[in-house]
């Protein structure tokens, strides 16, 4: 029943109505070069629709980030981040991490805001870090056996321990992160 009531959603074209309207009462922007060039460290050119993305960071969401203790969420393709604190828009891990929920948006459809809400209020976004990776790998587990939060902590995760300590190819922190990079940026959510 769910699955059937977000793919209504989205063929009714509920998304994109939802975010002209976000957009006006948050005062989206684009993404800058600098986001852009951090997520296709993580992603590549390619599988996200960078151009379609927007940032929100003031107007309504003022008073979400009060109430939401002042962490980032995203809506289809709009990222919205707090203008200040540890998601604001200046930690591109950060960014890195809403832009896999963008990604899964375009994979999977708005159903991916179902599925991120259900995985925080249960297992949330712990996935064993780099060590369990390599476990995982070898037991026959993929990316998207992963809830769509541990997903998007594995994204910001490989960003900040592996592209942003530049470690090369033959450490073992990448290596046990590569795996599911590849699957992630072949869209296998």
């Amino acid at each position: 029943m769910t699955r059937w009531v977000f793919r209504a959603f989205d063929a009714l074209r509920g998304p994109g109505i939802f975010e002209i309207v976000w957009r006006i009462l948050t005062r989206a922007s684009p993404l800058t070069k600098t986001e852009i060039d951090a997520a296709s460290t993580v992603f590549g050119r390619g599988p996200i629709r960078y151009d379609a993305v927007r940032v929100a960071q003031g107007g309504l969401l003022r008073l979400i980030f009060r109430l939401n203790r002042r962490r980032a969420f995203t809506t289809f393709h709009t990222v919205n981040l707090p203008s200040s604190s540890g998601h604001s828009r200046s930690h591109l891990d950060i960014v890195v991490h809403e832009l896999t929920h963008v990604f899964q948006f375009e994979v999977a459809g708005s159903i991916y805001i179902w599925e991120a809400i259900r995985a925080q209020r249960t297992i949330g976004y712990v996935y064993g870090e780099w060590q369990q990776l390599q476990r995982d790998w070898s037991n026959g587990r993929h990316f998207r056996d992963y809830n769509r939060e541990q997903q998007g902590q594995i994204a910001q995760d490989y960003y900040t321990e592996v592209v942003g300590m530049g470690r090369p190819p033959q450490d073992p922190i990448r290596q046990a992160y590569e795996p599911f990079i590849t699957e992630l940026r072949n869209g296998d959510l």
